[in-house]
């Protein structure tokens, strides 16, 4: 018998789990080959130490705790709600869910932002031809009008003010 298919084999010996030939087998390669001899002491060494380790045992109220959580209710609210919604509804599918609620709410804020005229810089008034929903998306625009970088992008373009 080859020492690598042994070594495999040697906490099986020592647990006696093989079949009796197998066991006779590795007995008897173990008088013969003194690395596997070597290997097969170090692991009874390991076993001896840890059994002569002294038991650890729970906390003695762990099984009164344990008996209460089982026969909690299930809780009731909004994120055990929520965590059953998500086992059924993928994460890509939710982030868009999301994305389009913060979209259209920051449309919806923005417009009546605008047409409270809150934003003195920008020149976006309820009597434009666009309905407040479009002028609240200039609100997204990369350098918001009246700003350094909207100066500095007409100066770069050579855009005149009213261009736009």
């Amino acid at each position: 018998m080859k020492c690598r298919r042994v070594q495999k084999k040697l906490s099986t010996y020592q647990d006696r789990e093989l079949k009796p030939l197998e066991q006779e087998e590795i007995g008897r390669h173990l008088l013969i080959c003194r690395s596997c001899r070597e290997e097969y002491e170090k692991l009874e060494r390991i076993w001896q130490t840890l059994g002569g380790l002294e038991e650890i045992g729970p906390d003695p109220w762990f099984y009164g705790q344990l008996v209460r959580k089982t026969k909690k209710p299930p809780e009731r609210g909004l994120l055990p709600a929520l965590q059953h919604v998500f086992q059924f509804v993928g994460a890509p599918a939710i982030a868009s869910i999301i994305l389009v609620i913060g979209l259209v709410a920051g449309s919806y804020l923005g417009a009546n932002l605008a047409q409270r005229n809150l934003f003195p810089s920008q020149s976006i008034s309820p009597s434009d031809s666009q309905s407040g929903f479009f002028a609240s998306m200039r609100v997204f625009d990369p350098a918001p009008p009246g700003t350094f970088a909207e100066g500095y992008l007409r100066m770069a373009t050579y855009e005149e003010r009213g261009s736009r």
